[in-house]
């Protein structure tokens, strides 16, 4: 091994060892409680953030005007053990689990959806945001000029994205759960950003779209 390969090993060795101790981890996990019944809809979910960040977050979002109306509150073990609870005390409507088909959600034999397709150019763009700042994705979109986000490509149906997390970053990413809620037409999807942030932090999010579906006899 000649010297500049050693220098090269040993600077990649320096910058992983420099990551991994100032790593704060903030991993998310969502969790889907479900929804009232109704085009004037109240979804719950959860969000919980691990690592040194550290909380639990009941969200609701309330859909059927001109936009969401957001509602956040930091609860120690998030909703568990009282939103199932609510919502069985409540009209509520059934969600159905997408199946993931090799990366393609059907919701009937014509319609269905997939992650948008990767920019090659995504990389290179968020890589440039670590040198002045934490590179999450209020960062992201603060500094993004153009063609700052991606959203699911649909076929066989309108679909009208209603809801955004605020800390996805939605570009190159996959789907890792889809409920839909056939009744009411909604949809919401979960997504999987394998970039992370500064410190390892994840920038998962999730969607929620209002789907028009051909009535029988209809073309889309």
């Amino acid at each position: 091994m000649n010297v500049l390969m050693q220098m090269r090993r040993a600077s990649l060795l320096l910058l992983l060892a420099t990551t991994v101790l100032s790593a704060t981890l903030c991993d998310q996990t969502f969790t889907i409680y479900g929804k009232t019944a109704g085009d004037h809809s109240i979804f719950w979910f959860d969000e919980y953030v691990g690592g040194e960040c550290y909380f639990w977050e009941v969200n609701t979002v309330y859909l059927g005007y001109d936009r969401p109306y957001v509602m956040s509150m930091r609860h120690d073990g998030g909703g568990k053990d009282w939103v199932p609870q609510l919502l069985a005390d409540l009209p509520s409507e059934a969600g159905t689990i997408l199946k993931d088909s090799s990366g393609v959600f059907r919701i009937n034999d014509s319609v269905s959806f997939t992650a948008p397709p990767p920019d090659s150019t995504f990389p290179r763009k968020h890589a440039r945001l670590a040198n002045d700042g934490p590179a999450d994705a209020r960062h992201w979109y603060r500094v993004c000029p153009v063609n700052c986000s991606d959203y699911p490509v649909f076929t066989g149906v309108e679909a009208d994205l209603v809801y955004s997390h605020k800390r996805g970053l939605y570009k190159n990413y996959g789907i890792s759960r889809a409920v839909y809620y056939a009744p009411s037409g909604y949809l919401v999807v979960i997504t999987d950003q394998p970039q992370t942030a500064v410190g390892l932090d994840t920038m998962h999010g999730l969607l929620i779209y209002k789907l028009r579906l051909p009535q029988e006899g209809e073309e889309q």
